[in-house]
């Protein structure tokens, strides 16, 4: 499990409503990445709902995504399944005295092969970096609106 922090100059409701659509996620992920998302369920954003995303870090991979926790202003769980396993982000969002602290986090729940061989050094190298990144494209996005 990997976790990175940063302070956001925006209310709890905006992070949470801009984090929740995951569509969104194109708009703060690495360039590399070249990632698509689409939202493939019914009915409102929130616990269940389920998207089929595109990315091509560490190569091609498609995944669906579903939104395993949902809670509004406060914390959001997705997992991804595809290439790369079973793998979980979250966002814990709370206030502070200078803004919102956003909190992102990683977890290989099932790591198929080969990426289990390099999880390893990715979460320990890596890993770390690319959620610091994440954090500050989401920063830059929300203080900009």
């Amino acid at each position: 499990m990997t976790t990175q922090q940063i302070t956001v100059q925006a209310t709890p409701e905006k992070v949470f409503a801009y984090l929740a659509d995951l569509t969104r996620h194109t708009e703060w992920a690495k360039e590399g990445h070249k990632l698509e998302i689409e939202k493939t369920s019914e009915g409102p954003l929130g616990e269940g709902s389920v998207f089929h995303s595109v990315g091509y870090q560490f190569g091609r991979n498609e995944n669906t995504v579903t939104i395993t926790e949902h809670v509004p202003n406060e914390r959001i769980v997705y997992e991804s399944e595809g290439n790369a396993g079973l793998i979980r982000h979250w966002f814990e969002i709370s206030a502070g005295d200078d803004g919102v602290e956003l909190t992102k986090g990683f977890e290989a729940v099932q790591a198929k092969f080969p990426f289990s061989l390099f999880l390893p050094i990715v979460s320990a190298f890596t890993l770390p970096g690319t959620l610091k990144g994440d954090l500050e494209r989401i920063k830059a996005k929300l203080e900009a609106a």
